[in-house]
């Protein structure tokens, strides 16, 4: 059982293949300088061995981690880009302790070019351990990743963001230099959609401003035929979100990301309660990944893209992680098909690097 105050145990795992393998090394190295070691050969190739069976789970314990926790902004291309290198480290730990144990078998090792050889293929492993140990560092004091009190703040602040955008005069989403953008449902916002969004496909039926608890939401009514509706310029990595309600909808709706054209685009799709990751290619529906999730009342749909490294989150909540290669930058929206209306408050994607 862990503490309440951490979400996985990956914190708990992955120090201990790290030490026996740096020692595996350090010992390794002693080695060198010894006339008898066959006491430390032994030593050496059991501490590789322990060190790989730790990365493993290490591996499998830091899959499992990153989808308790939630990863927003400037993090995500840094968690992926620790997933791949942890992934990359693990097959060449897994890789060398079974030449290790085939040199130990055939006795190679005795010879001391052969063990300088392989000494210095231990200190490439070393590198790779600390190239991966330090996004890992980096996602918990760079970004804040799974720390408790600045999740607080990030709600709180998000919390004034909301309050702030009644007084808004300005209906149109925010536009920024990198291709990010946030729609903040405002006095006007009905009009803003017809005005600054791309429409592909038909035209949405209707787009109706409501206001609940001194927050407005816009009501989209929805058609049979699909409406992309789209803002901004090619985004490459992206962070996307929107705050809805799809008690009077009965039909699909999706974030729409990476948007070549109306045949070659990814999506994180709601239909039902059903929550579906995939691409659509040439026409095709790619199909990822899917969950299950909670439609009643309001509620939040994120997806994040990054690389090969797809996610979708809802409330905070990681229900799909999947992978396929990399589409091109594309603009970002959001697809709605089917009857009834959807409510929405607020809508955003953001570019990260």
């Amino acid at each position: 059982m862990t503490p309440d105050w951490i979400p996985n145990i990956h914190p708990f795992i992955v120090h201990f293949p790290i030490a026996l393998l740096v020692v595996a090394v350090l010992c390794d190295v002693i080695r060198v300088f010894l006339k008898d070691q066959s006491w430390l050969h032994k030593m050496v190739l059991a501490l590789y061995a322990a060190g790989t069976v730790g990365l493993i789970a290490s591996f499998l314990s830091g899959r499992q981690a990153v989808e308790t926790v939630t990863v927003t902004g400037d993090a995500i291309p840094v968690v992926t880009a620790h997933e791949d290198w942890a992934l990359y480290t693990l097959f060449f730990y897994f890789a060398f302790t079974l030449l290790r144990g085939w040199t130990w078998w055939k006795n190679l090792e005795v010879k001391k070019p052969a063990l300088i050889g392989l000494v210095l293929l231990a200190f490439a492993g070393t590198g790779m351990l600390w190239y991966t140990g330090e996004l890992g560092a980096k996602l918990v004091y760079k970004h804040g990743v799974a720390v408790g009190e600045i999740d607080r703040l990030e709600q709180q602040i998000e919390k004034l963001r909301q309050d702030l955008a009644r007084f808004r005069e300005d209906a149109a989403p925010e536009q920024h230099d990198d291709g990010s953008w946030t729609w903040r449902i405002g006095p006007g916002a009905d009009h803003a959609l017809t005005e600054y969004f791309t429409v592909e496909g038909s035209e949405p039926e209707r787009a109706e401003l409501s206001q609940t608890d001194g927050q407005y939401h816009l009501q989209l009514e929805a058609g049979d035929e699909s409406s992309f509706l789209l803002f901004g310029d090619a985004i490459r990595n992206v962070d996307g979100r929107i705050e809805l309600n799809t008690e009077e909808f009965n039909g699909e709706f999706a974030l729409i990301h990476h948007f070549q054209d109306t045949e070659n685009y990814q999506y994180l799709r709601l239909v039902d309660s059903e929550l579906i990751q995939g691409q659509i290619l040439n026409g095709s529906d790619n199909s990822l990944g899917s969950g299950d999730v909670d439609t009643t009342d309001w509620f939040t749909l994120r997806v994040t893209a990054s690389g090969r490294h797809f996610y979708g989150y809802h409330n905070g909540q990681t229900v799909v992680h999947t992978h396929a290669d990399e589409m091109e930058p594309g603009k970002t929206g959001i697809l709605i098909r089917g009857e009834g209306t959807v409510g929405m408050r607020l809508l955003e994607f953001n570019s990260v690097e």
